[in-house]
């Protein structure tokens, strides 16, 4: 066994299967870990915890070098999520059809299921667990209630849906920039992290009290903040700026910027930006033979040098990546 840590991702190697189920065991609760016996174990876990405390969210690379099954008899203490960037897993649930996971469709490991994950030798994948509590603790306050049954997600994450994907892909980032940078300065603001994962999962991705939180947001949002919400939606294309939205909303700079830096953690002007770039992925993802400056203009970008600075940043590709790949698939 081999563990080291260092500024930037942690490294954990186990050749022994006790020794990777047992690793295992610490980041997400107890399973099972079956391989088969001719074959030989190459665990590789690169990853960070955003904090020393015991339900931190630990986030990074998986791979296990061989064909192995994991088995959860209801016993995970978080909810592991994982991406596959090559190879293939296969999820067999108790009382549901199996499920493929590739690069196409991550997968939701919900800890109170009985299942089993198969994962090819040559699977490596993106990887994310989240401590059942902290969870909770997270909708409890977005719902304001107690909650009266476990959370329970739809186990596949598409990848073709826009949400989806930028998650993950802000998942990378992360990870990028621990790399780049190093780990010292994640105590500086690992909670906003730790917030910001979450509280976007449980928007974007299907789960029992998906209904009740898209009521309860409504509801609680302040009435300015919606009116500037609507604005933006209705006239993201028009050359609008800060004041144009505080005048239809009847509010300050000062308010808005503090509502939309409280429910987004972004100014308005950045949010006016994202709702643009999701627009411009949009109509690239239904035209991609269309001309990418076209687009850009169209849905006010005036300057093309920032607006593909902007993308790349939001979407981890370039636009003409973009219509690249789909045009390949």
């Amino acid at each position: 066994m081999i563990s080291m840590q260092n500024q930037q991702l942690s490294l954990s190697t186990q050749l022994v299967v006790s020794d990777a189920r047992d690793w295992m065991n610490t980041i997400c609760g107890n399973h099972e870990l079956i391989v088969p016996r001719q074959h030989k174990l190459n665990f590789q876990h690169q990853y960070v915890r955003l904090s020393t405390n015991h339900n931190a969210l630990s986030l990074g690379y998986i791979e296990y070098g061989t064909d192995v099954g994991i088995v959860n008899a209801k016993t995970l203490r978080c909810y592991s999520l994982s991406l596959p960037l090559a190879g293939e897993q296969e999820l067999q649930l108790t009382h549901s059809n199996n499920i493929l996971s590739n690069s196409n469709t991550g997968l939701i490991i919900n800890p109170q299921e009985e299942l089993q994950l198969n994962i090819a030798g040559d699977c490596k994948k993106l990887h994310i667990a989240i401590p059942k509590e902290k969870l909770e603790q997270v909708l409890k306050g977005l719902i304001g209630q107690d909650l009266k049954q476990d959370i329970v997600f739809d186990p596949q994450m598409q990848m073709d849906t826009l949400q989806i994907s930028q998650w993950w892909q802000q998942i990378r980032f992360f990870l990028d920039d621990i790399n780049l940078s190093g780990a010292g300065h994640l105590h500086y603001f690992y909670q906003e992290m730790e917030s910001l994962l979450i509280k976007k999962l449980l928007f974007i991705q299907p789960h029992n009290y998906s209904a009740q939180l898209k009521n309860n947001l409504g509801q609680n949002l302040p009435r300015e903040l919606q009116f500037a919400l609507q604005f933006i939606q209705q006239n993201s294309k028009l050359p609008i700026g800060l004041q144009d939205i505080c005048d239809f909303s009847h509010s300050s700079a000062t308010k808005l910027n503090l509502l939309f830096n409280k429910h987004f953690q972004i100014s308005p002007i950045q949010y006016l930006k994202q709702i643009r770039l999701k627009n411009v992925f949009q109509e690239l993802t239904q035209n991609p033979q269309n001309n990418i400056a076209d687009i850009a203009l169209e849905h006010g970008f005036n300057h093309l040098g920032h607006f593909s600075r902007d993308y790349k940043l939001l979407f981890n590709e370039k636009p003409s990546q973009t219509i690249k790949r789909l045009l390949m698939n």
